[in-house]
């Protein structure tokens, strides 16, 4: 979905409020493209790239020094004992284990790379909220979304937590 057709639908959604209110002012932001033009940006994502790499070298070692222990094995099988078959393949199968356990700590979804990712965006983002909230506050705007519909800011006035929390308790 474009710029337009998600302001078009963010109007639409908001036509009721904004026939209610005198005057709202509304703004809209692209986060990403802010978020990836700060000059912080590019430096966060060369040290990024660089621990990526590393991690990278590492698993390609292992995947090698896996594959290699398998075509060892298969060339070596007709000669080996039982028992040495037992240990050749146990032992491929620890070095798969490490493997896979590597790229989890590194790659998987709690890994290494999402928390490195967190570790230098976090102050970028930050920063971009802070600015964007003096601007909001300083401009007097009510409401700024984000393109994908993301609400950025909201004036504190129009912030009813407290009232509609009081209302359930008020009615148990």
């Amino acid at each position: 979905m474009n710029i337009g057709m998600r302001i078009a639908l963010m109007s639409l959604l908001l036509l009721p409020l904004l026939l209610a209110a005198e005057e709202m002012k509304l703004g809209v932001l692209d986060f990403q493209k802010v978020f990836q033009s700060y000059e912080g940006f590019s430096e966060a994502q060369r040290i990024f790239d660089k621990d990526v790499e590393v991690w990278n070298n590492i698993k390609q070692q292992m995947i090698e020094e896996v594959l290699a222990a398998r075509e060892d094995f298969t060339r070596q099988r007709p000669l080996l004992s039982p028992e040495a078959l037992r240990e050749k393949e146990s032992e491929i199968t620890r070095m798969e284990a490490e493997l896979y356990q590597f790229e989890q700590e590194k790659f998987g979804p709690e890994g290494e790379a999402v928390r490195r990712d967190m570790e230098l965006s976090e102050p970028i983002y930050e920063k971009i909220r802070s600015i964007l909230k003096e601007v909001a506050e300083e401009d007097e705007y009510d409401l700024i979304f984000d393109v994908s519909g993301a609400v950025l800011y909201v004036k504190p006035s129009l912030n009813m937590d407290e009232r509609v929390q009081e209302a359930l308790k008020a009615q148990g």
